[in-house]
C-alpha cells in the first residue's frame, strides 16, 4: 500500500502529461512560429552522414547557400531526435517525440525535488502548476520553441540530482543543458549557485560547472570566439531589440487572452504572456503562511519567492535600467522569456502550502480548468510527411528562417532568392556536371569551352574552406555580394573539390572535450571501485 501511495503521484503526473501532449501523437504536424526545426534536424542528419562530428556546417541553410548553424546554435535536441530517427522513426515523428518528452520528465522531477522539502502533496501541487502553466503551452504549441521548451523542463532534473549529491549525473545533465539552450543556462547557473549556498555545496557547484564546461568546450569555445565571423549582431537589433517586448501587469497577472501570433511592439500582442492565475495566487498565499512560527524552510521560501517575482519584474519595462546594466541580457531578445525561471520559483514556493487532500484536489482541478484549453495547436496538417515538409515552398520557408542569425560576415548583402544548387557562371562558356555538396565537402566537374571562365560556387564562405582544382590545392576569392566561393578556370575539363575543415580554435576545443571525456570516464570507473 505504501509503495502504491508513493507511485500514485507520479502516475497522475504521467496522465496529465499525456493529456497535455496527446494531440502531438496523431499523424501529421502542427503550425508554429519557429517553423525551422524539422529542416535543421534533416541538416543535422545530413551532417552526421557526411562524417562531420561534431556538426558545425549546414549546407542547405540560408536559402541553400549554407551557414555554420551548428557551430553556434546548440544541437542537443536534434541529436536526441536523430537517435529516434536512426531507430526507424520519421523525421517528423522524431521531432514530435522531443516536443512531447519534456512535459513528462520536467513535472515529474519537480515533484520529486519539491517533495523533499514539502512532502508529496506539496510536490504534486508544484508539478501540476508547472505542467499546466500557460507559458508551457506558449513554448510548445504557439512558438514551437524546441530547445527552450526542453531546457526549461530539464532544470528541475538538474536541481534534483544536485540535491541528491549525484555529482556525476549532475555534470552530465548540466552539459546537456549547455548544449540545449544557452539562455536557459544563463539563468540556471545563478539559481544553482544560490541553491548550493543554501545546501553548503559551493565546492560541488564549481566542480560541476568546470567539468560540464570542459566537456562542452567543442561547442562553447567556437560559438563564443567565432561569433564575430557571422551577422549574429542582428539578433539584438530591430524587431529583436528587447526594448520592444516588455510585458504589462495586465498581461502577466489578469489577461486571459490567447493567440498564436507574434510578440509585437507596445502593450498589444498576438500571443499570451500570462504567468497563470493559480500560478501567482498560491505563492502569495504561501507568503502569508511562511510567517507562521512552525513553518520550516521559511527563509528558503521567502528567498525563492523574491527571486520569482524579481524575474517577473524583469519582464516589465520598469526594469529597463537593469537591462542596460547587463548588456549580455540583450540576447534574451524577449524579456517575457524570463517567465520560465519565474514559473519554476513560484511553483516551488506553492508547494510549501502542503495542502490536505481536499485543497489539493481543488487546486489541481482549478488549474486544469483554467489552463488546459491552451494546450492545443493552431493548425494541424494531417498526415504531413517528411518529403512534403522538405520540398517546394515548405523547404524554402524553412531554409530562409533565421537567415540573418548566423550568416557568414563576408558579404555586402543577404541572399534574397533560393540557391540554384549548381555552380554559378560569372563569365565564360562552360558545361557543368556531377555537382554535390554536404556538410563536409562540395565537388563537381566543369568543362570550360571558352578561353577562360569565372565560377561562383553556391556556398557562402566561412573559415575554414580548402579548395582543390584538378587535385592541386588552389587559392580562391570571396565574391563580395553574397560572400560566395569564387575561382577562375582555363579552357578544358576540370574537377574541383572544396572541403570544410576545422579552424585551430575548433580543433583545440575538440581536443579539450575529448580529453575531458576520457578523464570523466576514468573518474567514474575509479569512483565505482
Amino acid at each position: 500500500m505504501k509503495r502504491l501511495t508513493n507511485i500514485l503521484p507520479v502516475l497522475l503526473i504521467i496522465l496529465l502529461a499525456f493529456l497535455l501532449t496527446w494531440r502531438l501523437m496523431r499523424p501529421g504536424f502542427f503550425s508554429m512560429q519557429d517553423d525551422l526545426h524539422l529542416f535543421r534536424l534533416s541538416e543535422f542528419n545530413l551532417c552526421l552522414k557526411s562524417g562531420q562530428i561534431p556538426c558545425r556546417y549546414s549546407p542547405n541553410s540560408a536559402l541553400g547557400f549554407g551557414a555554420p548553424i551548428f557551430n553556434f546554435y546548440p544541437s542537443f535536441t536534434y541529436g536526441l531526435a536523430e537517435i529516434f530517427h536512426l531507430s526507424g522513426f520519421s523525421l517528423i515523428n522524431s521531432l514530435k517525440i522531443i516536443y512531447i518528452l519534456p512535459l513528462f520528465f520536467g513535472p515529474i522531477y519537480l515533484y520529486l525535488f519539491t517533495k523533499k522539502y514539502f512532502g508529496a502533496n506539496g510536490g504534486l501541487i508544484s508539478a501540476f502548476l508547472f505542467a499546466l502553466a500557460p507559458y508551457q503551452a506558449v513554448n510548445l504549441y504557439v512558438r514551437g520553441a524546441l530547445a527552450e521548451h526542453f531546457a526549461l523542463n530539464l532544470v528541475p532534473v538538474i536541481f534534483f540530482y544536485f540535491y541528491r549529491k549525484k555529482t556525476k549525473t549532475t555534470i552530465i545533465l548540466l552539459s546537456c543543458l549547455l548544449l540545449t539552450h544557452q539562455l536557459t543556462t544563463l539563468y540556471c547557473l545563478p539559481l544553482l549557485f544560490l541553491f548550493s549556498l543554501f545546501q553548503r555545496k559551493i565546492k560541488c557547484f564549481f566542480s560541476v560547472v568546470l567539468w560540464s564546461t570542459l566537456l562542452c568546450a567543442f561547442f562553447l569555445l567556437p560559438s563564443f570566439i567565432e561569433k564575430n565571423l557571422t551577422t549574429n549582431i542582428t539578433m539584438t537589433q530591430g524587431y529583436f531589440n528587447y526594448i520592444n517586448h516588455f510585458t504589462t501587469l495586465k498581461q502577466l497577472f489578469f489577461d486571459r487572452f490567447w493567440g498564436y501570433g507574434a510578440s509585437l511592439w507596445g502593450p498589444k500582442d498576438d500571443m499570451s504572456f500570462q504567468i497563470g492565475l493559480i500560478q501567482w495566487l498560491l505563492p502569495l498565499l504561501a507568503l502569508f503562511f511562511a510567517f507562521r512560527k512552525n513553518q520550516k524552510n521559511k527563509y528558503t521560501i521567502l528567498t525563492v519567492l523574491f527571486i520569482g517575482f524579481f524575474f517577473l519584474f524583469l519582464t516589465h519595462n520598469k526594469s529597463t535600467f537593469i537591462w542596460h546594466l547587463f548588456p549580455i541580457m540583450a540576447y534574451f531578445q524577449f524579456p517575457w522569456r524570463l517567465l520560465g525561471p519565474a514559473l519554476l520559483c513560484l511553483c516551488f514556493v506553492s508547494a510549501s502550502l502542503k495542502p490536505n487532500k481536499f485543497f489539493l484536489i481543488l487546486i489541481i482541478l482549478s488549474s486544469f480548468y483554467l489552463n488546459y484549453s491552451y494546450f492545443r495547436e493552431d493548425i494541424w496538417f494531417n498526415n504531413l510527411s517528411d518529403t512534403q515538409k522538405l520540398t517546394g515552398a515548405n523547404l524554402v520557408a524553412q531554409q530562409g528562417a533565421g537567415l540573418k542569425d548566423f550568416y557568414p560576415k563576408f558579404s555586402l548583402e543577404y541572399p534574397q532568392n533560393p540557391s540554384s544548387n549548381i555552380p554559378i557562371l560569372v563569365n565564360g562558356v562552360v558545361q557543368l556536371g556531377d555537382f554535390q555538396k554536404n556538410s563536409t565537402v562540395a565537388s563537381g566537374n566543369i568543362f570550360v569551352n571558352s578561353p577562360a571562365s569565372t565560377i561562383n560556387l553556391p556556398i557562402a564562405y566561412f573559415p575554414r574552406m580548402e579548395l582543390r582544382l584538378d587535385g592541386q590545392k588552389s587559392s580562391y576569392r570571396i565574391d563580395p555580394i553574397l560572400g560566395l566561393i569564387q575561382f577562375d578556370l582555363p579552357q578544358g575539363r576540370h574537377y574541383f573539390y572544396l572541403r570544410f575543415s576545422d579552424t585551430p580554435i575548433r580543433s583545440i576545443a575538440n581536443l579539450i572535450s575529448v580529453f575531458t571525456l576520457l578523464a570523466f570516464i576514468i573518474k567514474i570507473i575509479r569512483d565505482q571501485k
